[in-house]
């Protein structure tokens, strides 16, 4: 490789070093336990969880999402994480009716997931990144499948309707709860356009 490519090569990589950004917004909403969405009397849960646009505040590319939790630590299978866009600003029973119409997206799943053995938020380790409007509400939705009656507290405080739970990974329906929770949510958010090209610093916008 010439020299010219070399320094061409190293100015597209200090770009992309000079114009991505990342960005965290924090959700709180107080220091109440909830046993969901990481309890179940059964094998299986399957938890919505709303978080409102006015608490977000911000668009971009989400690539981490993180819960607040306080004790115990637990391991579940078939855990599945998803994230959708909702225009409700609260939740029924009914767990497809909560997304308004949008698709969810699956952003990370695992056939053993493990909690940390840690107190304070916690990543939701995501596979996917999702792409957040600022224009709707924001639903994180977690189902697993075996783990039972592994207690563990996540934070938060009293929201009306904003958590809806079933003590089966496959209900249709569920509980609604007056509890919002926590959450740190990390976006990425670039102010270049993509490269079309160069593989490795194509993946830097990422």
């Amino acid at each position: 490789m010439n020299r010219a490519v070399l320094i061409c090569v190293a100015g597209v990589l200090a770009a992309a070093t000079a114009f991505a950004t990342g960005h965290n917004v924090y959700v709180l909403v107080g220091s109440t336990g909830s046993a969901h969405p990481w309890y179940s009397p059964n094998d299986g849960m399957r938890c919505q969880m709303l978080f409102d646009r006015e608490k977000i505040n911000y668009a971009g590319t989400i690539t981490e999402f993180e819960l607040e939790k306080h004790v115990y630590v637990g391991e579940y299978g078939n855990v599945k994480f998803y994230l959708c866009h909702t225009p409700l600003a609260a939740l029924t029973a009914d767990f497809k009716a909560n997304y308004g119409g949008n698709t969810p997206k699956m952003v990370a799943s695992f056939s053993t997931y493990k909690l940390p053995e840690v107190e304070g938020v916690y990543p939701i380790p995501m596979s996917e990144t999702f792409d957040y409007n600022n224009r709707d509400s924001l639903i994180l939705e977690i189902t697993w499948e075996t783990g039972a009656r592994q207690k563990v507290t996540v934070l938060g405080g009293k929201l009306t309707a904003h958590l809806c739970y079933a003590y089966d990974y496959q209900a249709a329906t569920g509980t609604v709860q007056d509890m919002g929770l926590n959450a740190r949510i990390h976006f990425d958010t670039y102010k270049a356009v993509a490269p079309a090209s160069f593989g490795r610093v194509k993946a830097l916008w990422r």
